[in-house]
């Protein structure tokens, strides 16, 4: 995908504002297993993921999670770095050789400043991922594994075979022995 195409996932910007955005960026290739953002490190770029898979994920007392995946249009970014200059509390890991556009968060400032289409762009991501936060957030809290799974292939079904099983697991908040035996179950999508 190309910058544009990217960018009109989410609001239409002109050709001018994503042509002044792609003047900035950079392509990167991420090869797979390679991680792009660390957590606990303060990374100054958002991406825009090209080509490729990857997922996010973080670690607190040892425990992994997988807390979303990404895909071909997807931006992504460290709020904490951007908002305060903090380091991420998240990684963004290649789950199979990938690519995106880096752009410097301070040339992505100068270019909200400039472009308004670009702005309402950003708006429209940023509320995007609130509501997407407090849907998964009520979803994990409100349906049981069987069903967690069944949204997520009806959701996910496209990139579903390319994601370890570890990884799914870790997503939908359980086991996975317990996925393996939903995973099994013939009647499941049945009805």
């Amino acid at each position: 995908m190309n910058l544009l195409e990217i960018l009109n996932i989410d609001y239409p910007v002109s050709e001018e504002t994503a042509g002044a955005l792609a003047s900035v960026a950079a392509h990167v290739a991420v090869r797979k297993k390679e991680f792009l953002v660390r957590q606990g490190a303060v990374n100054h770029f958002i991406y825009f993921i090209t080509e490729g898979l990857m997922r996010g994920t973080s670690e607190f007392g040892g425990r992994e999670d997988t807390l979303f995946f990404a895909v071909p249009g997807d931006p992504f970014l460290s709020v904490h770095t951007m908002a305060h200059s903090e380091p991420s509390v998240l990684s963004l890991q290649a789950l199979e050789d990938s690519s995106v556009l880096a752009v410097s968060l301070s040339d992505f400032n100068i270019m909200l400043d400039t472009y308004a289409d670009l702005r309402k762009w950003w708006s429209s991501v940023l509320l995007e991922q609130i509501y997407a936060l407090e849907r998964r957030y009520v979803w994990l809290s409100t349906s049981n594994a069987t069903e967690r799974y069944r949204v997520f292939m009806r959701v996910r079904r496209n990139i579903a075979a390319r994601i370890p099983i570890k990884y799914i697991a870790q997503y939908l908040n359980i086991a996975p022995e317990t996925l393996s035996r939903i995973r099994g179950r013939r009647d499941l999508f049945s009805g």
